[in-house]
């Protein structure tokens, strides 16, 4: 009978692979059987190191996961610490193309990262897939080398708003916008104005902060001056938690709805009891009844101590397809087929037509966009639970 492993390196910023790796299934010398070999990026340092943190959770569920399921092949997964800054995501992705040579990259996590890292895939003909970056257009610019499986804003912000508003009779907003990522300066200088132009609620001003702000009052004493009916963050979890608690500490009472990134569970924390009544919009539920998915979501919690987030739940999605991909593309991972074997994983992921995933099926698009089906949550009593209205 044929064995599997799998195995993670955690390598360190420069690239140096730390002395110890986590081996699933057997104790070996990895040069033996580390057969196939796929590239992860995530911030596991620096900014929004949270997001890394429970993607690096659900990365090692899912080599787990492989393990059980067992058909002969070896997979290495050889991540790397970008801190959620551009020039180690060039830096890292280049590494992973020509000196570690895998087969296809999976990151990197933020939308920066992706426009700078994307291009040097693409020119190098190696398949690359972010599971989180949410800025419309990354994936269409990079095409046909560049995929996403997370839903772009775009494709969520416009439900997102007609559940608000549905449920709050909202006719004027405040927008505050992180300017300095770039996924949450578009949605909240581009995508939400446009959305709620359509939608006849009335902008009243457009105040900026930047990632890694502390202070928030001022920002939040202009907002309560314009007496909105509603305000909107188009922030990260960091900083939108606490915009949220200056907003209640303040006195504002107005409903709040976030940008993507405040989704995950990590924004519940910081917010605290502030956080009840926003709302915001995901392609992934923790609570979701569906047998598969509560179980995985329970494990995964066991685990972290937390309950799973989006971009936990497509980490782990993804390194599966790309397992699947590997598997059924007719890969040889012989060094002399290397250039051939990246395209024949592109080919495949190009393809994908419903596969199973904890975050639902995963198609992908003419433009490498993954078509997943948004789900609308809002905080209570320190959890998200999805709107069924």
């Amino acid at each position: 009978m044929r064995t599997f492993a799998a195995s993670f390196v955690r390598a360190a910023l420069q690239g140096a692979a730390l002395s110890t790796a986590v081996t699933l299934g057997c104790v070996a010398a990895l040069p033996a059987w580390a057969d196939y070999k796929i590239g992860i990026l995530m911030p596991l340092s620096g900014k929004g190191a949270s997001y890394g943190q429970h993607q690096e959770v659900a990365m090692q569920m899912a080599l787990e996961d492989l393990q059980k399921a067992a058909k002969g092949e070896k997979i290495e997964t050889i991540v790397y610490d970008t801190r959620g800054e551009n020039a180690e995501a060039i830096n890292l992705t280049r590494k992973l193309i020509f000196n570690d040579k895998v087969l296809a990259i999976i990151g990197p996590f933020f939308s920066a990262e992706c426009e700078v890292a994307f291009p040097i895939a693409v020119q190098n003909k190696t398949p690359i897939i972010t599971a989180s970056s949410a800025k419309p257009g990354i994936a269409a610019k990079n095409r046909p080398w560049a995929f996403r499986n997370a839903l772009s804003s775009d494709q969520m912000n416009g439900y997102l708003l007609d559940v608000w508003l549905k449920r709050n009779p909202v006719k004027s907003v405040v927008v505050l916008t992180d300017v300095k990522d770039a996924f949450t300066k578009v949605d909240g200088s581009v995508v939400f104005p446009a959305e709620l132009k359509q939608k006849n609620v009335q902008v009243l001003d457009n105040i900026s902060y930047q990632t890694g702000d502390i202070d928030y009052s001022a920002q939040v004493t202009k907002a309560k001056g314009l007496n909105p009916d509603g305000v909107l963050i188009a922030g990260l979890y960091n900083e939108g938690g606490n915009i949220v608690r200056e907003i209640r500490k303040q006195g504002m009472k107005q409903p709040i709805v976030g940008a993507l990134g405040m989704s995950e569970p990590r924004f519940l924390d910081i917010a605290g009891s502030a956080a009840d009544g926003t709302t915001v919009v995901n392609p992934f539920w923790p609570d979701d009844p569906d047998p598969k998915v509560h179980a995985w979501a329970t494990e995964y919690e066991k685990r972290a101590k937390v309950a799973p987030g989006n971009t936990a739940a497509l980490m782990y999605d993804t390194i599966m397809l790309a397992r699947t991909c590997i598997e059924k593309s007719g890969v040889t991972n012989k060094p002399d087929d290397l250039a051939a074997d990246r395209e024949r994983i592109k080919d495949c992921l190009a393809q994908v037509k419903n596969v199973p995933g904890i975050a639902g099926p995963m198609s992908f698009n003419a433009d490498g966009d993954a078509q997943l089906l948004p789900t609308v949550l809002v905080a209570k009593g320190g959890k998200w639970e999805a709107i069924r209205d």
